[in-house]
């Protein structure tokens, strides 16, 4: 079974969140090994400069990059990543399945996103939109994604 982890900076603080995310990684558990790991966030001022952020980004980048297992996947979730309709990720992750890596570690970044150094080392960079999103709904919508991709690789009813 392909083990999937999900690396967030932050934690779920919404109940709402909390329980859709709990659903949808039980749903998940049918298809994948699923694992979450929730990194603290560097902490900003109130009004943080660029190099205040840059700065936070490569401290939060050295949490992230400790946490991939050495031999798996980093898919790196980003604005700028491609985009892909949910038959081509469900494609993707098979593909990764495929290529005995074993897993693969989706990456969430803070609200200022990914530092260049966790993207430069991502095998994949996603993105669903070029929207902003609340950290706690986009991953909701990637557990969401990462299950529906399951139920099209076996070829399940609840893809339409």
């Amino acid at each position: 079974m392909l083990k999937i982890r999900v690396i967030a900076m932050g934690r779920l603080t919404e109940a709402a969140f909390r329980e859709a995310a709990g659903e949808y990684a039980k749903r998940i558990s049918r298809f994948y090994a699923l694992t979450m790991e929730e990194l603290k966030p560097e902490p900003l001022p109130a009004s943080p400069s660029r190099a205040d952020i840059e700065k936070a980004l490569e401290k939060e980048a050295d949490r992230i990059l400790e946490a991939v297992p050495p031999r798996a996947l980093l898919w790196a979730m980003c604005v700028e990543g491609r985009s892909l309709s949910s038959e081509a990720f469900s494609e993707k992750i098979a593909q990764a399945a495929d290529s005995g890596s074993g897993e693969i570690c989706f990456v969430i970044g803070s609200s200022y996103g990914l530092s260049d150094r966790v993207k430069a080392k991502a095998a994949l960079r996603l993105s669903v939109s070029p929207m902003t999103f609340p950290h706690e709904l986009f991953r909701v919508m990637l557990l969401e994604q990462i299950y529906r991709a399951g139920e099209i690789g076996a070829g399940g009813k609840y893809h339409k």
